[in-house]
């Protein structure tokens, strides 16, 4: 993937746009590693010329409208989405089984750890809006998420052509051992996040 897309950026003069239409459909669902079209963008900003600042508020921007638009779906349409066959197929029971258990646990704080979980993050977005959560809450807690992963890993993208572009070979070894530690990175965040909401509810229900 990370080759097709250095191969596309090199010869698209559009490649940021299109870049961006791929992020709604890693919104929508589509498993396409969001984090790699984010160093990616990083990558061409850097390789053009074009400021990574202003690359980063455009994939900021389809982050947060892919992941609008699964949650106005899911507002829409409410559970019947994810009963449909085709959407199974992307999201079967089990996924949403696990997704219903966590908006159970969390409410609309899950909203933040979902956003740092690609498995679940459209399913449980879907699931928020059919329950009605207030878009605005929505927003708020995606786009607080969206904004501490977005712009890290379009600045990553950066640095690593700043560092590696007479290089290809070690910048894919540098990116592959990248990803890795960004899952491990996510995980931490998602595991601190959930600590801290159970220590706050726990804490909250403590007589006084």
């Amino acid at each position: 993937m990370l080759e097709s897309l250095l191969h596309y950026i090199q010869s698209s003069p559009a490649a940021l746009w299109g870049l961006f239409f791929i992020l709604l459909l890693c919104g929508l669902g589509i498993p396409i590693p969001e984090d790699i079209i984010l160093i990616t963008a990083g990558i061409w900003s850097t390789s053009v010329g074009f400021p990574w600042l202003v690359a980063s508020l455009i994939m900021y921007a389809g982050v947060i409208l892919g992941d609008s638009i699964i949650f106005l779906l899911g507002r829409k349409f409410g559970t019947r989405l994810l009963a449909m066959n085709g959407i199974k197929r992307i999201f079967p029971a089990a996924k949403q089984e696990r997704v219903r258990l966590m908006f159970a646990r969390h409410g609309t704080k899950g909203l933040f750890i979902a956003r740092f979980l690609p498995g679940v993050r459209a399913p449980f977005f879907c699931t928020a809006g059919a329950m009605h959560v207030p878009f605005v809450r929505f927003v708020s807690y995606d786009g607080l998420a969206a904004l501490l992963s977005v712009p890290a890993f379009v600045w990553l993208g950066h640095w690593l052509w700043a560092r590696f572009s007479e290089d290809i070979g070690a910048l894919h070894e540098a990116i592959s051992k990248t990803h890795f530690w960004t899952l491990i990175a996510t995980a931490g965040i998602v595991l601190i996040t959930a600590v801290v909401i159970i220590w706050r509810r726990n804490h909250r229900s403590r007589p006084a």
